[in-house]
């Protein structure tokens, strides 16, 4: 084996163990084992050791777009601006060392491990209203009403698109190894997703448990009550906790909470802009960052249907509910953004992973990743969650997983 070849295999293997540590605790770690693995793939670049590699294809169907809305206008940005970063090195990182079985199931430990040290951080803050990073032992407490928690990351929204892909990735994992210790996490992902209350990743989490229940209902009928059993106690917690029962309520109430009232009113403007103002070369290949400046021009409108008031608060304070224009919507981002080309080549990325993972359809580990893939579409539906950096991240690191656990099954059926 040639040096490089060798030091790009250690590398890779260093950069999937330090991603196993960074996804759940450090966006800043995710950078660094990027690096390292983008230094591993140079050394076996150079010893013509880059097999075997993830397929390509689905990339493309979403970069494509992306890269020619920036190739004209604003080349320089492309890096910056798309989806073309840093953020993909996990995919070819985790494909190769999921083919190399007890590296993975080290790699794997190490991912237990981090994941429940953000359980923790999550449900520690949940019950005592203090983030671990900013902990204060002198005033240190337990509370009863429970504070919606971020834990270790940035933001409680990219907490729950994290949790909730870890919780997938631990039972499709599961199943393919039937190895109990990758249930250790299980509970406490349930629990996190629970207290950090964000409404998307709950309604992931239900259609998850239903759809995988639905189509593993033959095979494994355990799945059903087991499914019941995880339902039933979410619901009775969350009936027993005032703050995540009036959580619950408040996701069909476009009344009376802000956040949805805020929602409506940024998807309208965008909508809006997109039908009226785009011109036909932005409605095929989008606005790229102008999406946001045109949405701006009828959020006032868009305030007026929403809320029903005549008067237009002052720009000032319309900013404030305007959010810098983002969508909360990723659909509503890939159209406006990258235009009709864009947001069919974001679907058509889903369409084939979910398509190469039925043809495999048999095996329950399949069945998981796809029920869990559809549960992340979803959550699209109200947020930004793929084009989030630790979500990105989390996202690419088990779809490696997923395509070389496939190829590891069609290599053993035959």
């Amino acid at each position: 084996m040639k040096i490089s070849e060798l030091w790009g295999n250690r590398l890779i293997f260093l950069s999937a163990f330090l991603f196993a540590l960074s996804l759940p605790t450090s966006i800043a770690l995710d950078g660094v084992a990027a690096g390292v693995g983008i230094l591993g793939f140079i050394l076996l670049f150079v010893s013509s050791s880059l097999r075997p590699f993830p397929p390509l294809k689905p990339l493309l169907f979403f970069i494509i777009p992306e890269l020619l809305r920036y190739a004209v206008s604003s080349p320089v940005e492309i890096f910056k601006r798309t989806d073309i970063n840093h953020h993909l090195v996990p995919y070819f990182v985790s494909f190769r060392v999921a083919r190399e079985r007890e590296v993975f199931k080290k790699v794997a430990t190490v991912l237990i491990v981090s994941t429940l040290v953000l359980c923790f951080s999550v449900i520690f803050e949940a019950f005592t209203h203090q983030n671990v990073k900013h902990f204060d032992w002198s005033s240190l407490s337990f509370y009863s009403e429970v504070l919606r928690a971020r834990g270790l990351l940035d933001h409680p929204l990219t907490t729950g698109g994290v949790l909730y892909l870890l919780s997938v990735f631990f039972i499709a994992v599961y199943f393919y190894e039937k190895n109990r210790r990758f249930l250790i996490p299980l509970p406490f992902l349930f629990l996190s997703i629970l207290f950090n209350e964000s409404r998307s990743y709950w309604l992931a989490s239900l259609t998850f448990l239903l759809l995988f229940s639905l189509m593993s209902f033959r095979s494994n009928k355990r799945l059903i009550l087991t499914s019941a059993f995880i339902l039933l106690t979410a619901g009775a917690v969350i009936s027993q906790v005032p703050v995540l029962k009036d959580r619950f309520h408040s996701i069909t109430d476009t009344k009376n909470n802000g956040s949805n009232i805020t929602r409506l009113m940024i998807w309208k403007s965008h909508i809006k802009a997109f039908t009226e103002d785009y011109t036909l070369t932005e409605r095929i290949f989008g606005a790229g960052d102008n999406a946001s400046k045109l949405a701006w021009h009828h959020f006032g409108r868009a305030f007026q249907e929403v809320t029903g008031k005549e008067e237009i608060p002052p720009p000032e304070e319309l900013k404030k509910w305007f959010h810098g224009g983002e969508t909360h919507n990723l659909y509503l981002k890939f159209l406006t953004k990258y235009g009709i080309l864009g947001l069919l080549g974001y679907l058509f990325f889903w369409i084939y992973v979910i398509y190469r993972n039925l043809e495999r359809r048999d095996s329950l580990f399949i069945k998981a990743f796809v029920a869990g893939y559809v549960g992340f579409l979803v959550a699209s539906f109200f947020e930004n969650n793929f084009t989030d950096a630790e979500v990105q991240f989390t996202l690419f690191f088990i779809l490696g997983v997923n395509f070389a656990l496939i190829s590891e099954t069609a290599v053993r059926q035959r």
